[in-house]
């Protein structure tokens, strides 16, 4: 029996503040993992952030090309864009749902690295792999079941509700590679190595991006497959981005490391990524239903008018390269507060939040400007159709205002959650959402016909009020005291 074995129980009450012996293995594990205070803050900070931003960029990209290409078929052009578009609300819900594994995860391996606690981190790994199956198979055969009706309620019908159901289905049917894959990279980021986790989804985002080209753009037989060949695109990159990553963790010689005996469910540890992670999936629940109950807002004062759900769709997947940057901050400030506080470094987990902010906001701000100045220009390179261009680049212009707010909200509820603390952002969201977004979007689509770009303002006012009360919280300290 190895040394791992023989601890697999009795890593989990291991005192987080105890200091193992340092052998050559523990001191090269530690160095590779530990985000490094002897750098300069800021770029710590890069460091940390650059290969989640070139990430999050190439995926946004993903989702701009699905749209682009279905919004350039020679035939069912307007049906392709509006089923894609309905389809990807339930993808991103698929995506959420699975994220609370990966946010209970980063927390207790970021808390276990500062503490330099090497088991604990494997362990904590291991279990998040096996929730990630798990969770995988539940939710591919709900989404898969529930494909027709979830494109019904979401405004759909005739053919737009024909290829969302196909679309929705393909992806259904390999969701336990997705949230391998996804989970996988929370892990390795709560232990400090972005890098990694990046270059797997950078490899994946290019299969994706390649294949679909290929299956829609190429001659028969091979290609000319309209919307089934983006579906497949997506199945097959989900498939290499799972089998990259477990072969990594498999056989990775520094670092967190997945060992085969970790993958038996180990009811204390499965018990701390929950508790972690549930608020996570309850906060990502409130905000998925709350932007979901828009959209049908959004449809019910637009009745017959399907191109609005496009516009919708094509003005958040340009909007995604504004707050990039914002995700990006988001998951350094994470581990970056995680594992100070593991070191029990308040002061410098803090500061690091701070840092991760400043520099979101600056990037995400720039953004901001470009919508301003050239929203129609952008939404043409999505899609050449007037409806589309008339819709969405006046919601550009709106959301060009927000981004301040935007970065505040992502980055510091970030770190409170790099620190464990997932009610708060969870309550937060609740509040904002339900009590202020909503009625105000209904306020505006009710007096001034299902105005979309006044709808989208309304969202903008409650980011006001969101970021304002994350400040505030962030400012009082709390956060710093939450137990893993």
């Amino acid at each position: 029996m190895t040394t791992e074995q023989h601890n697999t129980e009795s890593i989990e009450t291991q005192d987080l503040g105890a200091t193992p012996t340092a052998t050559p293995s523990r001191r090269a594990w530690r160095k590779s993992q530990i985000v490094d205070s002897d750098k300069p803050l800021y770029k710590q900070v890069w460091l940390l952030a650059f290969w989640p931003l070139l990430e999050q960029l190439l995926s946004s990209l993903v989702g701009l090309v699905d749209i682009h290409l279905a919004g350039h078929l020679s035939t069912d052009l307007k049906p392709s864009t509006n089923g894609i578009s309905a389809a990807s609300y339930f993808t991103w819900l698929m995506g959420m749902l699975q994220g609370a594994i990966g946010v209970g995860a980063t927390a207790l391996i970021a808390r276990a690295v500062g503490a330099k606690h090497k088991r604990e981190a494997h362990a904590a790994l291991g279990q998040a792999i096996t929730l990630a199956v798990i969770a995988g198979i539940i939710m591919g055969a709900f989404f898969y079941i529930a494909a027709p009706f979830l494109g019904q309620i979401s405004g759909l019908s005739g053919k737009a509700l024909e290829l969302s159901t196909m679309y929705l289905r393909y992806t259904a049917a390999v969701a336990p590679f997705m949230c391998i894959l996804f989970i996988g990279g929370a892990c390795l980021r709560g232990a400090g190595d972005f890098k990694t986790a990046s270059t797997i989804m950078l490899a994946v985002n290019a299969v994706n991006i390649i294949i679909s080209f290929t299956l829609v753009r190429a001659p028969e037989p091979i290609g000319q497959l309209a919307v089934r060949g983006i579906a497949i695109g997506t199945v097959i990159a989900w498939i290499v981005g799972a089998i990259l990553m477990l072969a990594f963790l498999f056989k990775q010689s520094q670092g967190i490391k997945l060992h085969a005996h970790r993958l038996r469910i180990h009811g204390s540890m499965i018990k701390r990524i929950l508790r972690v992670g549930i608020p996570s999936l309850a906060e990502n629940l409130i905000f998925w239903m709350g932007n979901f109950i828009v959209l049908i807002i959004i449809t019910r004062f637009n009745t017959g008018d399907n191109d609005v759900i496009g516009a919708h769709i094509i003005a958040i997947r340009l909007l995604s390269f504004s707050f990039l940057p914002g995700i990006a901050f988001s998951l350094a400030a994470a581990t970056m507060t995680g594992q100070h506080l593991g070191a029990k470094n308040i002061p410098l987990a803090k500061k690091s939040a701070w840092a991760c902010w400043a520099y979101g906001t600056a990037i995400m701000t720039s953004a901001g400007i470009l919508f301003l100045l050239f929203p129609e220009s952008l939404v043409s390179l999505i899609s050449s159709e007037k409806a589309y261009i008339d819709l969405a680049a006046p919601v550009l212009f709106v959301a060009g205002w927000g981004q301040l707010t935007f970065s505040t909200t992502l980055v510091l509820s970030g770190a409170m959650r790099g620190a464990g603390d997932t009610r708060t952002p969870m309550f937060i969201n609740f509040l904002c959402i339900y009590l202020v977004r909503l009625p105000l979007a209904w306020f505006m689509a009710y007096n001034y016909n299902g105005s979309l770009t006044l709808i989208w303002l309304a969202s903008y006012i409650e980011l006001v009020v969101r970021s304002v009360t994350f400040l505030t919280i962030f400012l009082s300290g709390k956060w710093t005291k939450t137990k893993v």
